[in-house]
């Protein structure tokens, strides 16, 4: 179990292994667990959500969960999206641009980004209405007889938050195992990469798989498929201006995964 509490450590605020005693010798012996992990968390997220939407309006319930979600991953990958944005579109080659990523404070582009992540994640949960019901999920059809009390327009919610953690540390596992760590000096996601291959990415692709199958049957597949093309043209586009991933563009990588999985859900 030390892989696993790991990446629940590292991806997470739990206060788990508070004297650091638990790391794994490779980043590669954890990898497969980021999904895993995406799915606690989406579970988490799926329960504290049907509590939000039991006393408040759906307005401030779906505003609410995406606090929860901050809180819970200690805004650690939103952080990394802002200084991706600031390094990739504010620096004219790729030494300005990793330093510029370093830097603690954010720039215009990097609150453009922020702005834009939240605001769109906040607008795809609140969209999902009658017409995105999906009403051949295995996951439905099996829970239609026992919850007549639960509308399936908030079950298709529930299932939109328990995958999208999911399809955000898979994409992580991607641009670790098909990149290589661009900076010459070690940093906070260094230890991913180390070790990290393709097969890793297989390895870490099942539960995910398995998992899009039963909640969004087909779509599901097709909503991976294309997060998957997606991520393939991130990580190129990132190496051409960065040669390689950083902890931050894996981060960004979390943070665009799941606005296209919500996206593919409306």
């Amino acid at each position: 179990m030390k892989n696993f509490l790991w990446a629940l450590k590292f991806l997470t605020i739990i206060p788990i292994d508070k004297k650091d005693s638990i790391k794994p010798a490779r980043g590669s012996k954890v990898v497969f667990w980021f999904p895993v992990v995406g799915l606690c968390i989406g579970v988490l997220l799926a329960i504290v959500y049907l509590f939000f939407y039991s006393f408040f309006p759906v307005v401030i319930a779906d505003a609410l969960i995406i606090l929860v979600y901050i809180a819970i991953t200690g805004a650690l990958h939103l952080d990394g999206l802002a200084d991706t944005c600031d390094g990739i579109w504010g620096g004219w080659n790729k030494e300005k641009r990793l330093e510029i990523m370093k830097d603690s404070r954010i720039g215009c582009y990097g609150a453009i980004g922020l702005i834009c992540s939240i605001g769109i994640r906040y607008l795809c949960l609140y969209c999902i209405g009658e017409g995105h019901v999906l009403n051949n999920s295995l996951f439905l059809n099996y829970l239609k007889c026992g919850t007549c009390f639960v509308t399936p327009v908030l079950l298709t919610k529930c299932t939109a938050l328990i995958l999208m953690p999911v399809a955000g540390r898979w994409a992580q596992v991607c641009a670790a195992g098909l990149s290589i760590y661009a900076r010459n000096d070690p940093g906070t996601g260094s230890f991913v990469f180390d070790g990290t291959k393709p097969r890793h990415i297989i390895y870490a692709s099942i539960i995910p798989i398995g998992l899009f199958w039963y909640f969004l049957n087909i779509s599901g597949v097709i909503n991976f498929t294309i997060i998957l093309i997606f991520i393939l043209f991130w990580i190129w586009y990132v190496k051409s201006k960065i040669g390689g991933m950083t902890g931050d563009t894996l981060g960004a990588t979390n943070e665009l995964a799941e606005l296209i999985f919500l996206l593919m859900v409306c």
